[in-house]
């Protein structure tokens, strides 16, 4: 994982990865409020997601990057993607494990998802931080 600036965001990810973030940062940021664009690309091509806001535009692109990993990169010219990036993951990772959680509902086992999906959904706030 590299964080460039405040602007950019880059990583390069499995496939499993790559599906995880990219539903999680969809619902995300259609959450916060920001209206999908459109989507472009290829099957096993580059994909591109751009989400607008008042606040401005964030993209998403996705590479191939060899036969299993995907290159991603989240950019955006006025909001700082950092914050958005981790907050985006915590709530999808939380997300994952809601049903989990509520299939062993009464369990020690249960009770200790119940903590740690709220912890991940507590790490971070959900805002929109302007850059410069």
């Amino acid at each position: 994982m590299s964080a460039t600036d405040t602007s950019s965001y880059e990583v390069v990810v499995s496939i499993a990865g790559r599906k995880m973030f990219q539903e999680a940062f969809y619902s995300y940021m259609c959450g916060l409020g920001f209206a999908q664009l459109g989507v472009g690309g290829r099957l096993g091509r580059q994909s591109s997601y751009d989400f607008r806001s008042d606040d401005g535009i964030v993209s998403l692109g996705i590479s191939a990057e060899g036969q299993s990993h995907f290159r991603m990169v989240v950019h955006s010219q006025t909001i700082a993607v950092e914050p958005l990036v981790l907050d985006a993951l915590t709530e999808g990772a939380a997300n994952i494990l809601q049903p989990f959680c509520e299939s062993f509902s009464g369990t020690v086992g249960g009770e200790t998802l119940r903590r740690l999906i709220t912890e991940l959904r507590d790490s971070f706030e959900e805002e929109i931080t302007r850059v410069g």
